[in-house]
């Protein structure tokens, strides 16, 4: 009798603990989208360059680099006004999104950091590009300063975004790919020409340029948020069926 007592009481916790895993994987189901979003926000940068995937034999690097990268872009305008537009509308796409999850499902996400990073980021990107500065030379080296001003790009915001929507929805692979963000766009706006790597690296004895273009970079950068999110989304379903 006392066996078939405990039997009882582990299956009961076991059905617990089997309702509060998938309570959490459809309360965490929605992070797929946002993820997406972000994504294709990186993707659809490289329309603001003149060559986003093919070799030019002459770049202007105009800084500061409003498409993203330090390569020649079709307009710095049209590049300012994509990343000031596109986030806002990109995190009113979440809110709305996370809205009708909680409406349809019952669960909430705290959504609301992940919409003020993104948001704060391009604030504090155009107050500091506003501050009048010494522009860096024509020519950045690898090793060689200054390297702070190439960092205010707005790729800073999609990847303080996958970082803050990764705090949110506890996905280690969101933060991380928002590290991955950072690193590569930290290494690129750096260097001149785009993706320059020191002779070590190449083995080689000066600085070598590898053959990519600003939009096999984007490719490379919004990789982890698609795979991501499509881990999440697998999940999702799983946990309906």
């Amino acid at each position: 009798m006392k066996r078939d007592r405990t039997t009882e009481a582990e299956q009961t916790l076991a059905q617990l603990d089997r309702l509060r895993d998938r309570s959490a994987r459809r309360a965490h189901g929605g992070a797929w989208l946002p993820a997406a979003g972000i994504a294709v926000l990186l993707l659809a940068s490289s329309a603001l360059y003149e060559a986003p995937f093919s070799q030019i034999y002459s770049i202007e690097g105009e800084h500061p680099y409003w498409a993203g990268l330090p390569d020649q872009q079709r307009s710095p305008v049209a590049s300012y006004l994509f990343w000031f537009l596109a986030v806002p509308v990109l995190l009113a796409g979440t809110a709305w999104w996370y809205r009708q999850r909680s409406r349809r499902l019952g669960v909430r996400v705290p959504w609301r950091p992940f919409a003020g990073t993104g948001l704060g980021v391009l604030v504090l990107l155009a107050v500091i590009a506003a501050v009048p500065t010494t522009p860096p030379p024509d020519t950045l080296v690898l090793l060689s300063g200054p390297f702070w001003p190439g960092l205010l790009t707005p790729l800073l915001a999609p990847a303080a975004m996958a970082v803050a929507l990764g705090w949110v929805e506890r996905s280690w692979g969101l933060v991380l790919a928002g590290a991955w963000i950072v690193a590569l766009a930290a290494w690129l706006c750096t260097t001149f020409p785009l993706g320059s790597v020191p002779g070590w690296m190449i083995g080689g004895s000066g600085a070598g340029q590898l053959a990519w273009r600003p939009g096999h970079y984007l490719v490379l950068m919004a990789l982890p948020l698609l795979v991501v999110a499509t881990v999440r989304l697998v999940s999702a379903r799983r946990s309906r069926a």
